[in-house]
């Protein structure tokens, strides 16, 4: 856990998810918009249900870490990074979202070097995510941040977004 300043936002705290935080990741979840919604899972998505919110909160931290970025003023959630480890390789996958009235503010940089560090800190070796091809800001973002952007050969409306540690 560690408090930190995030410009223009202010105090806010990054932490590993907790099972405790089911009822306000219920609460972030009902703060993305429908398409942010659909550019992060991939298709429209209208709750969580129980079952998704103890899988966003209860993770077996051998195979998969989230972190929250919690306004230290509110409790809210503001953003959830994730990493889920490929068995057997030094490979993570990531996702990353951030509450869409908070976007463009510096959150998701914030959060993705966050990430970033983590894997390093698990010796993981590259991190990849799956973007929609439509997510321009996504895709514009983590080529600013130095991914290597790929078409999926599974489906061209994927984009692979990777990044060597």
């Amino acid at each position: 856990m560690s408090i930190e300043t995030i410009p223009n936002i202010g105090n806010v705290e990054f932490r590993p998810i907790q099972p405790e935080d089911g009822p306000a990741v219920v609460r972030y979840f009902e703060a993305i918009t429908p398409e942010d919604i659909r550019m992060r899972f991939f298709g429209p998505l209208r709750a969580l249900s129980t079952r998704q919110v103890e899988q966003a909160t209860q993770l077996d931290p051998e195979r998969e870490l989230a972190y929250v970025v919690q306004d230290r003023t509110t409790s809210d959630l503001l953003s959830i990074g994730r990493l889920a480890f490929e068995p057997g390789t030094r490979r993570a996958e990531f996702a990353i979202s951030v509450r869409s009235d908070m976007k463009g503010r510096g959150i998701g940089r914030f959060v993705i070097e966050r990430i970033i560090a983590l894997a390093r800190e698990r010796g993981i070796s590259e991190i990849f995510g799956d973007i929609l091809e439509e997510n321009t800001t996504m895709l514009a973002f983590a080529k600013q941040l130095g991914f290597s952007l790929t078409n999926v050969a599974e489906s061209a409306a994927i984009v692979r977004a990777t990044y060597t540690l």
